[in-house]
């Protein structure tokens, strides 16, 4: 299953991209992709997958795939799917 380092070393991805997720209720959160594939949320902790970190926010299971978006609009899915079948 790609990751995170998947899209860095793709180019979709550098590190110090800001993310930013918008739910419908309102509420936003943002993070940031640093160092080893991570995603640092603004609590200051690293997690290893976009839903990880969706999850430590909201504290339910939820597809981070999906709702996490550059400031452009894309979700790190749609990234993830433009990666080379492996």
């Amino acid at each position: 299953m790609p990751n995170i380092s998947d899209l860095i070393k793709a180019d979709f991805l550098a590190i110090g991209t800001k993310l930013v997720w918008k739910r419908r209720n309102g509420q936003g959160f943002t993070a940031e992709v640093v160092e080893g594939g991570f995603i640092k949320t603004t609590d200051g902790v690293s997690h290893k997958t976009p839903s990880g970190a969706a999850r430590s926010l909201i504290g339910r299971p939820i597809d981070g795939w999906a709702i996490w978006r550059l400031n452009d609009g894309t979700t790190l899915g749609e990234l993830r799917s433009k990666l080379p079948n492996k």
